[in-house]
Order: C-alpha cells, then structure tokens, then sequence
C-alpha cells in the first residue's frame, strides 16, 4: 500500500513542478514580449504604438516606418536572438561539464575570447 501511496505523492510533485515551470515560461514570454514592444517604442524619437504598428505593417515611407524598419526592429531582434544565444551557450557549458556553477572563465572561454579580440583589434 505505501508504493502505491508513494507513486501518487511522485506524481502529484512532478504534477505542481511542470505547472511552475509553464507558468514560469509563460511569465517570462509576456515579458520578452512586453520588453520588445517598448524597445520598439522607445528612443530619441518616441512613438505612439499606433505610428509603430504603421512602420511595421504599412508601405509608407515616412519617418516613424523608416525608425522602426530600418533601426530599432533589427536592434530588437538582434539583441533578442543574441541573448537566446548567451543563455544556450550557458546551458551547454553547464551540461557539459556536469556543473551547475560553470561559468566561461572554468575552460579559459573568456582568456581565449581576449586573446581573439587583442588579434583583432591589433590587426
């Protein structure tokens, strides 16, 4: 009777930790989500959202299409796709040399990343 007891207690922890982990990921989408928009909105020149969504949507070539198409969408999606990059480098860092704690400066990652940015700045 306890196996029984015990596979329904296991199941019901791993039942609450995957409702934790998707409602942890649907809070940080909303997040990407709403910082992207104010990275689009935001700048020298502000924009009103309905001007943002008219740049992005529209065949105009006034100013506020020419900011949004042309500067802050591909600064956004660059630093979006960047950062995904950073956090799965990390993650395979960790994974690979089964530690948590791993960091660049564990394999010489960050001296060799030095020694590249001295050759190409010196060259």
């Amino acid at each position: 009777m306890t196996a029984v007891g015990d596979i329904i207690t296991a199941r019901a922890t791993h039942s609450r930790t995957a409702l934790k982990s998707r409602l942890m990921l649907f809070v940080l989408v909303v997040l990407l989500l709403l910082l992207v928009a104010v990275s689009l909105l935001s700048g020298r020149v502000w924009l009103r959202p309905g001007e943002v969504l008219s740049g992005l949507f529209s065949a105009n070539s006034d100013l506020a299409s020419l900011i949004v198409t042309e500067l802050r969408l591909p600064r956004t999606v660059l630093a979006v796709a960047i950062g995904a990059t950073l956090g799965l480098c990390g993650a395979v860092l960790q994974g690979l040399t089964r530690n948590p704690l791993a960091e660049p400066g564990l394999l010489g990652v960050s001296a060799g990343a030095s020694l590249g940015a001295v050759i190409a700045i010196y060259f």
